[in-house]
């Protein structure tokens, strides 16, 4: 089975340095990739005032999940705490890209896709299911391997559902809360 496994994580690791490469993602941070895409979709109004219309530019945000299999083997707190930490690094890491960076100036939203549960109130995220769909499904199956091969814990693997979610950040939210993201 651990052949098994260590095939699978060359695999997947094979696919994240594609799909870094293909959509230009850069790194912000341990735990972070943040990429630039079009929004396709009908008119999102943020409860902050900002407005996402069709055709606006984004910032894609996804994981690095060799970083995230890398936090190793623990209790699920101790290995949640490892991950807040790292990813409030991140977070500080992309309020500064989007303060500085001009490939971000236009861009008033954040936008990522996972099956992690949302403590991310704290710092702005706003959670939206993604409708039933075959794609959703195959994303579902996709996030199940994701956690069979790079989560760090199993407990945390058999206690996790792969419910795909959209997560929302608008760069109003993440400048007003970026005294939560000190690095502690």
């Amino acid at each position: 089975m651990k052949v098994l496994h260590r095939l699978a994580q060359r695999a997947l690791g094979v696919v994240d340095a594609w799909y870094y490469r293909r959509y230009k993602l850069q790194t912000l941070g341990p735990v972070l990739f943040v990429g630039r895409a079009q929004y396709h979709g009908p008119e999102l109004q943020f409860e902050d005032g900002t407005v996402l219309r069709d055709q606006d530019f984004i910032g894609r945000l996804h994981f690095n999940n060799a970083s995230i299999a890398a936090l190793g083997e623990g209790s699920m707190h101790r290995v949640g705490f490892r991950f807040a930490k790292l990813m409030r690094e991140s977070l500080r890491n992309l309020a500064e890209a989007a303060h500085n960076d001009p490939t971000f100036a236009d861009v008033r939203v954040f936008q990522g896709t996972t099956w992690i549960p949302s403590h991310g109130e704290v710092v702005g995220f706003v959670s939206t299911p993604l409708p039933k769909t075959w794609k959703t499904k195959l994303l579902a199956a996709h996030f199940k391997m994701l956690m069979w091969v790079f989560a760090p814990a199993a407990r945390i693997r058999s206690r996790e559902q792969a419910e795909p979610r959209l997560y929302w950040l608008t760069r109003e939210a993440l400048a007003r809360n970026l005294t939560k993201l000190k690095v502690s």
